[in-house]
């Protein structure tokens, strides 16, 4: 393991598809960072990734976490693989930066947080957004008008048809329509605070395992009164797109997936103010490597993730039961 800011962190990927490719270009810029190895099981893209970045590459994920040269694990496949390739790596020692979720099961994101416990590990999951220029510039300005009372967000794809077998449209893979809700919703419940009670609903066409279309509704109340609403759609044509609308104690904040800007209106008048640039997914590289080196905080903890999940399974426990939970 790394002693020192002068000793490169090692890490295999595990996964060669876009999300792999993501992460393996920013590690190729950065200096801090080796990528040693990748695991896969398409062989085409998994020669090409490796080819591309000058690095050996094998179908065997298990031994690929477990060599000797590797410190860190990035796992990138699909959500149903994430619990037991996190823990062959934690287990074999090495740190674990999974994308979300954790796990699809609260026990088994549970085991995962003890593994790393015992072991003295890192693990940091690819919760992207509160990085995000967008909704962090978002999250300044509702701190600004006096903090969320309802937080309104939709998630919409017009050009998420479906086109033969995807993986995002089969729950035994990706997880139930609602795990996307909150993922993708997450920007609506990050730094909220407790959740005291969640109400969720869901539909699929048709009803199965395997579906073409889907909407799920999340409905949060928090401690301190405010409500969020996340509503994920998949499968649908049309022309509406993602956005949010907070409606906050002394004002509006809008915000526009496809826009540069956001809208505030407060007691000052209406304004927009332009999204700065950033790169949040080479941001959470930088927090996985200094928690490593020197034990700094991430913007989402492991135990946050593990929320996430749980937050995950009480909307699938509330749809399930048509009511409310607390």
């Amino acid at each position: 393991m790394p002693e020192s800011a002068t000793v490169v962190l090692r890490v295999a990927i595990v996964g060669s598809g876009g999300m792999a490719v993501a992460r393996a270009e920013r590690i190729a810029a950065r200096s801090d960072i080796d990528l040693v190895a990748i695991a896969g099981r398409n062989p085409e893209t998994r020669a090409a990734l490796a080819a591309r970045f000058g690095v050996e590459h094998s179908e065997d994920w298990e031994a690929t976490v477990a060599r000797a040269d590797v410190d860190a694990v990035i796992v990138t496949t699909h959500p149903d693989t994430h619990a037991p390739m996190g823990a062959a790596a934690l287990a074999a020692g090495k740190h674990l930066f999974s994308e979300s979720p954790l796990a699809l099961a609260p026990l088994d994101a549970g085991r995962l947080l003890s593994l790393a416990d015992q072991r003295n590990l890192v693990i940091r999951v690819g919760h992207t957004s509160p990085l995000r220029p967008g909704p962090r510039l978002v999250r300044e300005q509702v701190a600004a008008l006096g903090g969320a009372l309802h937080d309104d967000l939709v998630i919409h794809f017009p050009y998420d048809l479906r086109a033969g077998r995807d993986a995002g449209f089969d729950q035994r893979i990706s997880g139930h329509p609602l795990v996307y809700a909150i993922l993708l919703g997450y920007p609506a419940i990050y730094g909220r605070g407790p959740i005291t009670h969640i109400a969720a609903a869901a539909t699929m066409e048709p009803d199965g395992h395997v579906f073409d279309r889907a909407v799920a509704v999340v409905t949060l109340r928090f401690q301190d009164g405010g409500l969020a609403t996340i509503t994920y759609r998949r499968g649908f044509d049309g022309d509406s797109e993602s956005g949010r609308t907070v409606i906050c104690r002394q004002g509006v904040v809008d915000f526009n997936e496809a826009a540069d800007h956001i809208g505030v209106r407060g007691a000052d008048g209406a304004r927009m103010l332009l999204i700065p640039d950033g790169d949040p997914w080479n941001d959470e590289l930088s927090e996985f490597v200094a928690a490593i080196r020197e034990g700094r905080p991430m913007s989402v903890s492991a135990q946050e993730a593990a929320r996430v999940v749980d937050i995950i399974d009480a909307a699938r426990r509330a749809a399930d039961a048509g009511s409310a939970l607390a």
